[in-house]
C-alpha cells in the first residue's frame, strides 16, 4: 500500500487528504506545529504534499520558514522522496528578488528591473524607469505588496522601510496610515495578528507597463496543463490579480507564451510551476514564477469567462482539480521510479 505524508495547512488540506485517500494512499497527517514531523522517518514514505499558505500576511518573511526551513530539510535527509512543492523550486518560493537573479542571469525576458541594493540605485531606477513605476517588495504573493510610486519622494519612502530607516516623515506616513485603516484592527482583535509593517530589503523597481491584462500559466511534467487570462475589470484597475478584483477568461493562449512557460520549466527542472506572464509589444515577459499556484475549481465563479477556443489540450475540468492533478502526478512519479 502507497504511503503519503501529508501536513496540515490552512488552505486545501481536507481536499487533498480526500484524495489522496480516494487514490487508496494510506495518508499520514504531520503538523509543522509539533515537534513529532522532525524525528518522522520519511524512508518509507511515498510522497509528501504541503500547501502552504501565509501565516500572517504575504511579504512577512517569517511566513516562509516552513517550506524554505522545513521542507528542504527533509529533502536534503531524504532526497528521493516526491514532493509537492517541488524542492528544485522551493528556493524561489515568494522571493522575488532571487527570481529575478535567475531570470536576468538566464536572459528571460523581464520587464525592465532594477533591485533597490542601495542610495545610487534610487537614482538608477529614477533615470532609466521614469513615473509612474512598480515597486514590488522581496515577499509578497497575490499581488501585495506591490505599489504604484509617482515620483522619487515616495520611493525614497519605500527604500526607507526596506532598510528600516524609520526616522523619516514618509516612512512615519506609511506606518501611521497602516495602523490607522480598521482592517489592521480587525486583524489585530478578530484574528489575533498584525500585519507585517515593514518592507524587505532588496525591493525591486520595475516598469510600469500599461496593460489590460496579463497570463498564468501551469506547467506540470514540462507541459502547460492550464493557462488563463487576468482581464482588467476597469480602466482604474492597474493589478490584474483575480483575487484583487481582476476577471479570469480561459480562452486561447498564444504559442509564444507556452513555449516560454514551457521552456522556463525544462531549464529550473520544476515538476511544478505557475508563472506570471505579460504580453508587451508582441513579446511575451515573465514577471513571476513559483512552485505553488492557486485557482479556483471548474465553474466555481459564475463571473469567469470560459471560451471555445481554448487551447491547452488538458481539459479544464481536469487542469482545474488542483488536489487530483497533483495528487496523481506524484504517484505516477513513485510508479515510474519502481
Amino acid at each position: 500500500m502507497r504511503t503519503a505524508v501529508l501536513f496540515k495547512s490552512k488552505e486545501r488540506f481536507s481536499r487533498f487528504k480526500k484524495t489522496i485517500e480516494d487514490y487508496g494512499v494510506k495518508c499520514i497527517v504531520l503538523d509543522f506545529k509539533t515537534q513529532e514531523w522532525i524525528n518522522f522517518d520519511y524512508g518509507k514514505t511515498d510522497f509528501l504534499i504541503y500547501y502552504p499558505s501565509f501565516k500572517y500576511s504575504s511579504n512577512f518573511p517569517l511566513a516562509l520558514h516552513e517550506v524554505h526551513s522545513n521542507l528542504m530539510f527533509i529533502c536534503s535527509k531524504y532526497p528521493d522522496l516526491r514532493m509537492y512543492p517541488d524542492p528544485r523550486v522551493i528556493d524561489y518560493y515568494n522571493d522575488k528578488y532571487k527570481q529575478y537573479l535567475f531570470l536576468k542571469s538566464c536572459k528571460y525576458p523581464i520587464p525592465l528591473t532594477y533591485p533597490l541594493l542601495s542610495e545610487e540605485s534610487i537614482k538608477l531606477a529614477s533615470e532609466n524607469l521614469g513615473y509612474p513605476m512598480i515597486v514590488k517588495n522581496r515577499y509578497g504573493a497575490g499581488g501585495g505588496a506591490v505599489f504604484r510610486v509617482n515620483n522619487e519622494k515616495e520611493l525614497w519612502k519605500y527604500y526607507n522601510l526596506s532598510t528600516l530607516n524609520l526616522w523619516n516623515i514618509g516612512s512615519m506616513k506609511y506606518l501611521f496610515g497602516m495602523v490607522s485603516k480598521r482592517i489592521f484592527y480587525y486583524h489585530l482583535i478578530k484574528e489575533k495578528r498584525m500585519s507585517y509593517p515593514f518592507l524587505s530589503s532588496p525591493l525591486l523597481a520595475q516598469k510600469f507597463l500599461k496593460i489590460d491584462s496579463d497570463l498564468k500559466t501551469v506547467v506540470g511534467n514540462y507541459k502547460v496543463v492550464e493557462a488563463h487570462w487576468r482581464i482588467q475589470a476597469n480602466k482604474d484597475q492597474w493589478k490584474v490579480n483575480i483575487d484583487g478584483g481582476g476577471i479570469g477568461e480561459w480562452s486561447k493562449i498564444p504559442e509564444g507564451a507556452i513555449e516560454l512557460s514551457e521552456r522556463l520549466a525544462r531549464e529550473l527542472k520544476a515538476s511544478w510551476i505557475n508563472i506570471d506572464i505579460i504580453p508587451f509589444n508582441g513579446t511575451y515577459l515573465i514577471t513571476e514564477f513559483s512552485p505553488v499556484w492557486h485557482h479556483y475549481a471548474y465553474k466555481e465563479k459564475p463571473s469567469f469567462v470560459y471560451k471555445d477556443d481554448y487551447n491547452i489540450d488538458t481539459p479544464l475540468e481536469v487542469s482545474l482539480n488542483l488536489e487530483k492533478m497533483i495528487v496523481e502526478s506524484l504517484i505516477n512519479a513513485v510508479q515510474a521510479k519502481t
